[in-house]
C-alpha cells in the first residue's frame, strides 16, 4: 500500500494545478483489470471535480531514448481538443472534468491512446512545438528533454516507444469527486479491451 500512496501522491500533486483541494484524499483502493493495467482510486467528496492520470511505469522503460517521452506526448497533444480537459505531459496524460463527464472523457482519452495517430506531419508539428517550448523555457522539462535529444529523435523513434506501451506498464489513478464502484466500472469500460497485441499492431501499422 506503501507503493500506492507514493504513486497517488504524486499524482495528485501534479493534478492540483486544478485546485488545491485535491491532496485530501481517503484510503485508496487498488486493483488490476485483466489486462495487467494497474488501477488506483481515491475518494475526495471535497473536490469538486474527478481527476484521472494515466502514467507510465518508468521501470518497464529503461532503456528508452532521452526526450522520448516528452516527444510523444507532443504528438499526443496534437489530437486533444483545443481547450479540452485532457493533456499530456511529464510521465502522464492528466484529465480534470465534471464527475458526470467522467466516463465520456476517460474513455475519449483511453482511445486517443490506444490509436495514437502518428503519421509525419504530426510529428513534424509536435517536433517544432516542442523545440519552441524548449527555447522559450516555459515548461520545466527533465534535463535529459533538450533541444539535443529531441533533435536527434525521428519519427520511427516515436513509432517504436509508442508500439512498447502496454496495458500491464501503467498505471491509471482516478480520484477527487468519485464513487468507488462507479470508478472501477469506469476504468473498465475506458481501457478494459486495451490488450498489448492490439497496441502493438496498431502501432506498427502507423503511416
Amino acid at each position: 500500500m506503501n507503493t500506492i500512496k507514493t504513486i497517488l501522491l504524486t499524482t495528485l500533486s501534479i493534478l492540483s494545478v486544478y485546485t488545491t483541494n485535491a491532496q485530501t484524499f481517503k484510503e485508496p483502493v487498488a486493483f488490476k483489470l485483466k489486462n495487467g493495467m494497474n488501477i488506483i482510486i481515491s475518494e475526495n467528496e471535497r473536490s469538486p471535480k474527478a481527476y484521472a492520470s494515466f502514467t507510465l511505469d518508468n521501470t518497464a522503460f529503461d532503456n528508452k531514448k532521452d526526450g522520448i517521452v516528452e516527444l510523444l506526448n507532443a504528438v499526443l497533444n496534437e489530437s486533444v481538443e483545443k481547450n479540452g480537459t485532457t493533456s499530456f505531459n511529464d510521465n502522464s496524460g492528466k484529465l480534470a472534468t465534471t464527475t458526470a463527464n467522467l466516463e465520456k472523457e476517460l474513455t475519449a482519452m483511453a482511445s486517443l491512446i490506444q490509436n495514437a495517430n502518428i503519421d509525419q506531419k504530426i510529428f513534424n508539428n509536435a517536433k517544432a512545438k516542442l523545440i519552441t517550448s524548449l527555447k522559450l523555457h516555459d515548461y520545466d522539462y527533465d534535463q535529459t528533454v533538450n533541444e539535443s535529444s529531441i533533435n536527434a529523435l525521428s519519427l520511427n523513434d516515436v513509432k517504436e516507444f509508442y508500439s512498447q506501451i502496454s496495458p500491464e506498464k501503467t498505471y491509471l489513478t482516478i480520484a477527487g469527486d468519485v464513487e468507488i464502484n462507479a470508478a472501477k466500472a469506469t476504468a473498465k469500460k475506458a481501457f478494459g479491451n486495451w490488450n498489448k497485441a492490439q497496441k502493438q499492431e496498431i502501432a506498427l501499422s502507423a503511416k
